[in-house]
């Protein structure tokens, strides 16, 4: 009896937090208020819909509220940083990104670059949330990879200096692709990267992009070292097929030597199953 009633009582909590969480209907409604808040109506659903696949039930509530009010032209700016729970360690770096974003929006970036100026926000709103949680490396590097590389873009339409043209333009953050353990295959997550790596090469016009591979420290290093060649090779061909010239391309193999997150010989650490990404200007 007692077992049926906890099912009673965890039915009622999943039907509770499921309400008002009409994903579809919300992301086909009409949008009423500007460009910037269209762009985002659709950013905001997109993160409910992933939060909701991951049973993540407040939050997908929380971005599907956020995605309604956008749609409404209700929009209330990016999440303050007192709302979640963040890791100190964290804290001073998303404290100075929301003060750029803030700047960048008060500069007329909502205006200039509405998409880009969406795709920041919801980026920003993103990374909150996965760091509040600290257990997903992979999700937080994302979210704040998409941040760095829409708040670029919005600054780059209103932060116009009279010499800029001669100016070398500042290149994008570095970018991160992550694979799963033993394979080099491009995952669903690694996708939004790559279109981001793409935007970054049309826009900036890079000398060079430099792609180092790794493997974590488990099995063996030779095979390892084939395993992160493999690994970078399925970036260069996504990249190739979306454009990319190859002679722009730097690729440098690490395997499971200097990996990002250092770890003892044997263990998997998913930090380490990473294509690395870098911008060079040639300057």
């Amino acid at each position: 009896m007692r077992a049926k009633l906890l099912f009673a009582v965890s039915a009622a909590a999943f039907l509770a937090a499921c309400a008002n969480m009409d994903i579809p209907g919300v992301r086909g409604m009409t949008d009423t208020g500007s460009a910037f808040d269209a762009a985002l109506h659709q950013a905001y659903s997109d993160l409910a819909q992933a939060e909701y696949d991951e049973a993540d039930w407040a939050d997908a509530r929380y971005f599907t509220n956020r995605a309604k009010a956008a749609a409404m032209g209700q929009d209330t700016g990016p999440q303050p940083l007192a709302d979640r729970n963040l890791p100190q360690e964290g804290l001073a770096e998303i404290s100075v990104a929301r003060a750029d974003l803030m700047a960048a929006f008060d500069g007329g970036g909502r205006d200039k670059a509405p998409e880009a100026a969406a795709r920041a926000q919801a980026a920003f709103d993103c990374w909150m949330q996965e760091l509040e949680e600290n257990i997903q490396q992979e999700d937080i590097d994302n979210c704040r990879a998409s941040f760095y590389q829409a708040l670029a873009l919005v600054q780059a339409e209103f932060d116009q200096k009279p010499m800029a043209a001669a100016a070398p333009m500042m290149m994008p953050e570095p970018m991160k692709i992550y694979f799963a353990f033993d394979s080099a295959v491009l995952g669903d997550k690694a996708m939004p990267v790559i279109d981001g790596i793409v935007e970054a090469y049309e826009r900036y016009d890079p000398k060079m992009i430099s792609l180092t591979a790794y493997a974590d420290r488990a099995g063996d290093p030779m095979y390892n070292d084939i395993l992160a060649k493999s690994r970078v090779d399925a970036v260069v061909k996504a990249l190739r097929d979306h454009g990319v010239s190859p002679s722009r391309l730097a690729i440098s193999i690490s395997g499971e030597a200097n990996v990002p997150v250092p770890t003892a010989d044997g263990v998997a650490e998913k930090g380490n199953r990473v294509v690395t990404v870098k911008f060079e200007d040639g300057m």
